[in-house]
């Protein structure tokens, strides 16, 4: 009889584990992929801006260095969030422009 309640223990025991741990990957699984939806969302917010300032300053002709500035911390933190180098044009493009009014 001890030995049947020792065995019955034991499997609860394991099952409990082994659910505690599935349940833990999925939680796991799942705090990784909204992590990478975040990342992927942040890196096309900062694409969106990006463009948004190249294309607003290449039409004025002119790139203030608080604007030039604001374009480099942004395309620094796109990089590092590995964002691909198709973007470092525009960026290169608006460091060519002046930064006063023409």
């Amino acid at each position: 009889m001890d030995d049947f309640v020792f065995r019955y223990w034991i499997e609860v025991f394991f099952g409990v584990i082994v659910t505690a741990i599935t349940v833990l990957v999925r939680q796991v699984m799942k705090y990784r992929a909204e992590q990478r939806a975040i990342k992927h969302g942040i890196v096309a917010m900062l694409r969106d801006r990006i463009i948004q300032t190249y294309n607003d300053y290449a039409e004025m002709n002119y790139c203030p260095i608080y604007a030039l500035e604001n374009m480099e911390d942004m395309f620094r933190e796109y990089s590092n969030l590995g964002g691909n180098g198709t973007i470092a044009k525009l960026v290169d493009d608006l460091k060519k422009l002046p930064t006063k009014k023409p």
